[in-house]
């Protein structure tokens, strides 16, 4: 029985009403082809013959090969075929050169030549070579039946001879017969696209790698330029493609790799040169997923160790066991069947201990494993060997990590922190003497603030007796002369460096500075004639107008000093270059005070002693001179903010931006000009109310030197709604630095009551009878009213924002890290959890129910295990 044919719905009807030629255009215009395809052919049915019909036959074969294109780009050659037949079958239209091209790829050589013989494309002469590129290509990779169905003196079977010459020559890297071979290729030849190919791959040779084993920049750039003279729709464009990749980086690569398939993926390891035991660890690496389990990881390292190389192998591998290499070295075991050597375990304490802010456990750890070393040593260890480098490198860890020499003076105490890595450091130069930045390290270390010269003069010693010519090492020296107050030998130094590297700016300016010192020095002695012999030598170096000015300056004082008219007629000619207001008074005034003169009465001689209100672009000259001084690290001093104070209080009035103000807050918070930043912090809370940034600046500039007890709660209160609102502002620096406002001028965790957060959100967690910051918590002394204030803490800030604040530097997080070390961190992580979750007081885990019962502190226990290990 035959069905009853279904009649299409209402929807279907109203859209195949509504088809036009224009929407079926549309859809071919913006690559909606199935679209366009349904379209044309719902119009063609409904059209009579004429005009009209052939320019819709003409849109859906349009239609038919933008579908084909899509296909083909996505490797569906076997559908796209489809695509181009029901092209060809929908009216008299030329042979598609793309059409030929599918069928090439699918192999069916018996339906491309008689299509070859095709007008249209023998009368477009791009179509042919295109299609005579692709012939090629098939006979290279050796498809059947098209050199037999071409005549014998067709260039793609004359050629095919030498191009298959050059191929083999290029994978048995005989270079030799690979440039004749490309040579005998003719320019227009079908395989010319191979011959750009084969050179571009031919710059991948050994010596073209760079120290990490890429291929170096050049090679790559040439061969990269070579590949783009191949268009993408060459026969050989696939070839191409393998071939840009080889040429990538090995960083590069690996994500490219992912986006390919097998076979081009193995034709890239080939073309790399990687062995098949290479390629198979790729491989097994990717079943891994984009971020495989450590563990997992490690079980494939040890998988193939002997690829890979034990020592690589085992030095990784080690560190997949962090951050718990506690707990995770059952992996080890596991995996390698061996457990951990003793020497491992030192190794993977100092790696853990590096999570930890306290340089001194880093400092600690690698002191215990460069000890190690030197003990499993068999023989001498001698300076510059595999051995003597790593244990160098250990004992630069702790500055490379901190830099604290960077930041730190030299002081008295050996036992310092800074004391300690310096000696680090000097010991590292027994294993490693060739390393100039160590060297160079200490002596800037030992220079700074002037206190031990002798120790920069020994390490500079030794520095010269490896580099006497280097200029960094001339420049150590010429500092250290300097800082001596060798002038003579500064500057013959100097000139040595000069002579070498005459455009070195910083040598000269070091040195006109170092000139400069000396004269102030003896202006400050009532030696105005040894100053003006200073400056004259000071006169010879200087290059820039910043110098020169300076010089002026102080040679202006050293006139006045000696009575020389000359002297006044000076100064007050740079004060009128500098525009006669605030910005040349604090010139004049700080160079007064560094040549011991009163900047107060320099100002009445000159005239000067009344300052006026500045304008916009003095008050940005002023800072802008102002925050150079600081930059150097130099105070301004008292005399300096007695002048200055009140004229700056006054410039508070000026319509600044809010950027503008908070600089000048934050220059002016570096200084003792605590009025002036008052100033400047009110009038910006007038037209900004609330901004936390000025609320802190008011309350630090109006309560300074106070102690926090003593503060109004309303003063306290106002700074906690700032608190608040720098919170939900996201300004976690700004969040940090309130509460260390709130917290008071020292440890929060220490010591006597300092008040804070409304008169105690912050106050004495310990025992007022005992400062010490870990024996409260060790004894079991942390009662119910510490836990208490702690909980306001963790309530305000939250867990993570509580944590971050241990993190901070400072007295604030350095007093988190402290009550941390005490009582260990999942101790710490316990309550913080749940005085988070807001339990009653009664049910927090106080001391005495076990949330500190942990024993030892992590940091003790691995101390204890160290010991026993020496033992």
């Amino acid at each position: 029985m035959a069905r009853k044919q279904k009649r299409p719905s209402l929807k279907a009807r109203q859209q195949t009403s509504a088809v036009t030629p224009e929407s079926a255009r549309a859809d071919l215009d913006a690559g909606r082809f199935r679209e366009a395809m349904a379209a044309f052919k719902e119009l063609l049915k409904q059209a009579p013959e004429g005009n009209d019909r052939d320019a819709l036959r003409g849109g859906l074969a349009d239609a038919y090969e933008g579908r084909a294109r899509q296909l083909g780009a996505k490797g569906m050659h076997k559908e796209a075929l489809v695509m181009w037949e029901n092209r060809a079958a929908s009216g008299t239209l030329p042979v598609h050169p793309d059409h030929v091209v599918c069928l090439l790829r699918l192999g069916r050589v018996a339906q491309v030549m008689p299509m070859l013989e095709d007008p249209s494309l023998k009368a477009d002469p791009g179509s042919g070579a295109l299609l005579l590129g692709h012939l090629a290509a098939q006979t290279l990779a050796g498809t059947a039946g098209i050199a037999e169905a071409l005549p014998a003196e067709d260039p793609i079977r004359v050629q095919a001879t030498v191009a298959e010459e050059a191929l083999d020559a290029y994978c048995v890297g005989n270079d030799q017969a690979l440039a004749q071979a490309l040579k005998a290729i003719p320019f227009r030849s079908p395989y010319r696209d191979l011959v750009q190919i084969l050179k571009a791959l031919s710059r991948l040779d050994p010596a073209a790698r760079d120290h990490r084993g890429d291929w170096t920049e050049e090679a790559r750039n040439e061969g990269a330029k070579l590949l783009d003279r191949v268009e993408d729709n060459s026969g050989f464009a696939r070839l191409r493609d393998a071939a840009r990749l080889a040429l990538l980086s090995e960083i590069e690569l690996a994500p490219k790799l992912r986006e390919v398939g097998p076979a081009t993926r193995d034709l890239v390891f080939s073309l790399r040169g990687w062995p098949a035991e290479r390629a198979i660890l790729w491989n097994e690496l990717q079943t891994l997923g984009d971020s495989p389990q450590p563990k997992e990881l490690l079980r494939l390292m040890f998988r193939h160790r002997r690829v890979l190389g034990e020592t690589w192998v085992h030095e990784r591998g080690l560190r997949l066991l962090l951050p718990k290499p506690q707990t995770d070295a059952k992996w080890w075991i596991e995996v390698s069947g061996k457990p951990l050597r003793k020497i491992d375990g030192y190794l993977l304490d100092a790696w853990e201990s590096e999570a930890d802010p306290d340089p001194w456990n880093v400092v600690t750890y690698w002191q215990d494993y460069a000890d190690l070393l030197l003990d499993a040593a068999e023989h001498r260890v001698e300076p510059g060997s595999e051995t003597a480098l790593r244990i160098a490198l250990v004992r630069r860890r702790a500055e490379t990590l901190f830099q604290i020499l960077q930041r730190m003076e030299p002081d008295s105490d050996p036992e310092s922190l800074p004391g300690t890595i310096a000696a680090e450091l000097e010991s590292s130069l027994e294993y490693d003497p060739d390393d100039r930045a160590t060297y160079l390290g200490l002596i800037a270390y030992y220079l700074r603030g002037g206190k031990a010269l002798k120790d920069a003069r020994r390490i500079l010693k030794r520095a010269q007796d490896h580099w006497p010519t280097d200029k960094a090492v001339l420049a150590a020296a010429m500092d250290t002369a300097i800082a001596s107050g060798a002038f003579k030998k500064a500057a013959t130094i100097a000139a040595d460096i000069l002579a070498v590297d005459p455009i070195n700016s910083g040598v000269r300016e070091r040195l006109v500075e170092a000139h400069l010192a000396h004269a102030r020095k003896n202006l400050r002695d009532q030696r105005p004639d040894l100053a003006m012999r200073a400056l004259a030598l000071a006169e010879d170096w200087s290059r820039t107008e910043r110098t020169r000015e300076r010089l002026d300056l102080v040679r202006g004082l050293a006139e006045l000093l000696a009575f020389d008219p000359q002297g006044e007629g000076r100064l007050l000619a740079l004060a009128e270059g500098l525009g006669n207001g605030l910005a040349a008074r604090l010139i004049l005034v700080l160079e007064a005070s560094a040549c011991g003169i009163l900047g107060a009465r320099l100002l009445k001689q000159l005239g000067l002693s009344k300052s006026p209100t500045p304008d916009e672009a003095d008050l940005r000259a002023f800072f802008s001179r102002l925050r150079a001084h600081l930059d150097t690290g130099a105070k301004l001093p008292s005399e300096v903010s007695q002048q200055l104070n009140d004229p700056l209080k006054r410039a508070a009035r000026l319509k600044l931006d809010q950027a503008e103000i908070e600089s000048i807050c934050e220059t002016l918070r570096r200084t003792e000009l605590h009025d002036a930043r008052l100033a400047f912090a009110d009038a910006a809370l007038k037209r900004w109310r609330g901004e936390p940034v000025f609320e802190l600046h008011a309350f630090e500039a109006r309560h300074r030197g106070v102690v926090p007890w003593n503060i109004p709660m309303r003063e306290t209160l106002r700074l906690e709604r700032a608190l608040e609102r720098a919170r939900d502002n996201g300004d976690s620096r700004l969040v940090h630095r309130i509460i260390e406002a709130l917290s008071g001028p020292s440890l929060p965790f220490g010591g006597p009551p300092r008040g804070g957060f409304g008169g105690g959100f912050i106050d004495d967690v310990w025992d007022d009878e005992d400062d010490d910051i870990d024996a409260p918590l060790v004894d079991g002394d942390m009662d119910g009213r510490s836990i208490a204030l702690l909980a306001d803490m963790v309530r305000t800030l939250g867990p993570s924002g509580f944590r971050a604040l241990m993190q901070m530097p400072g007295p604030v997080g350095e007093s988190m890290r402290a009550m941390e070390r005490a009582i260990g961190k999942d101790a710490l992580d316990r309550m913080i959890n749940a005085l988070a979750a807001d339990l009653d007081l009664d049910d927090l885990p106080f001391p005495d129910s076990g949330i500190f019962d942990t024993g030892p502190s992590p940091s003790t226990r691995k101390r204890n295990r160290a010991k026993r290990k020496r033992r």
